[in-house]
């Protein structure tokens, strides 16, 4: 499906706006304090345990990254429905679908102390299933 100029333009700046808020949930994930005693609770695992759980979290860090590099630097190619981009909005979609999914198993809501930490942690819900839902249309029309 072929879409006009105006609506192209759009789906580019929104896409760029979608950008700017991977890094902005990068920074934020970077001062969150959860779980708390996040320190103390690794040194009490095998070191192989806490190698893994660091891991985990750069790559989540980097994903966040790719993805919000390429909103912002590529947003006309994601926008123009090409091949290319579709695929690369599919893994997107995939990605937050997918931390969408898992984020309930972690059960975190036991310790997240204070309103501000239960919203912020009910946003990212909300965050997750926006851009699974964008960017799966984006992938999937054409």
């Amino acid at each position: 499906m072929q879409i006009g100029a105006m609506d192209n333009e759009w789906l580019i700046v929104t896409l760029r706006v979608a950008g700017g808020l991977h890094f902005v949930t990068l920074g934020i994930a970077c001062f969150t304090p959860v779980p708390p005693d996040w320190g103390k609770n690794l040194s009490l695992l095998p070191e192989v345990h806490r190698r893994f759980a660091v891991a985990q979290n750069v790559f989540i860090g980097a994903v966040l990254a790719f993805c919000g590099a390429v909103s912002l630097g590529f947003a006309p190619v994601l926008a123009d429905g090409s091949a290319g981009g579709r695929i690369v909005c599919a893994g997107i979609a995939l990605w937050w679908g997918g931390r969408l999914v898992v984020l309930p198993w972690l059960r975190v809501w036991p310790v997240l102390q204070g309103t501000v930490w239960r919203a912020g942690f009910a946003a990212l819900h909300v965050q997750c299933a926006i851009f699974a839902a964008a960017y799966g249309w984006l992938a999937l029309r054409g």
